[in-house]
């Protein structure tokens, strides 16, 4: 089809599936409504840029390859088409040809995307599998700050790792590591037992199973039956530290951190 502003045909870029722009180089004045130019002047060139759609090829007629008239063109590859050999893809019509390889490009996709949501979920089920099963090397140290500060949020893994460590302490051991260990955590608390006050640090929080632990810088531990006992309550009082009191202590920091870390 020739361009319907200079009538070139062997210049032209297609731009578009059916769209083409004219690159031919010709004089003003050969072009559709440009102005005329007198014989005795020279002639001004430019290119034409014309902008237009050609349906079919031009030595094709308005027929499918099937012989039977056409009723459009394929969006991807320009030929006319019978709704016999076209369908609507997307919105667009497409001969069955590129139908096909459109529906195996799609099915392709689909199958990539299902291969790599399997493998993100193999992965992720591997990961979980191995923080159940693999134990941190943690220092007695690390493993207490894993429980006691909250200043992020812990794995299932850290947290088992950090139980794991200090129940292999014995009660005195589970002390010193406390007393070497929160001073660096925290700044120390005053909590009122009856007419005297105690400095130290408290082991509590709002998921505790009704247990709340203080532990005084001199190493002695006071235990309370309730969350945050106001200072005019004077709940606090002096406990024998052995392991069960350990254990209880250390199951309890774990399940708040659990709570905190979303992990539960």
């Amino acid at each position: 089809m020739p361009c319907p502003t200079c009538g070139a045909t062997d210049a032209r870029t297609q731009i578009l599936p059916g769209y083409w722009r004219c690159d031919a180089v010709v004089r003003v004045g050969e072009l559709v409504g440009g102005p005329a130019v007198p014989t005795a002047e020279p002639a001004e060139t430019k290119r034409c840029s014309t902008i237009y759609i050609q349906t079919r090829a031009d030595d094709e007629a308005a027929l499918c390859r099937c012989g039977d008239p056409a009723i459009g063109e394929c969006t991807e590859c320009t030929r006319a088409v019978c709704a016999d050999h076209s369908a609507l893809w997307q919105g667009w019509r497409v001969c069955d040809r590129d139908l096909a390889n459109a529906r195996m490009r799609s099915r392709a996709a689909a199958l990539a995307e299902e291969r790599r949501r399997a493998e993100e979920k193999a992965a992720a089920e591997a990961e979980r599998h191995r923080q159940r099963t693999e134990l941190l090397d943690l220092a007695a140290e690390d493993a207490v700050w894993i429980l006691y500060a909250r200043d992020e949020k812990r794995t299932e893994q850290e947290v088992r790792s950090a139980v794991h460590v200090l129940r292999g302490l014995n009660a005195a051991e589970f002390t010193d590591t406390c007393l070497y260990l929160l001073p660096y955590a925290r700044e120390v608390e005053k909590r009122r037992a009856g007419m005297g006050k105690l400095a130290g640090w408290a082991f509590e929080g709002a998921d505790y199973h009704g247990r709340s632990w203080f532990l005084t810088r001199k190493g002695e531990w006071h235990r309370s039956g309730a969350y945050g006992a106001s200072a005019s309550e004077g709940r606090w009082k002096k406990v024998r530290f052995d392991d069960v009191e350990k254990r209880a202590v250390i199951d309890e920091l774990a399940w708040q951190q659990r709570v905190d870390s979303a992990l539960i």
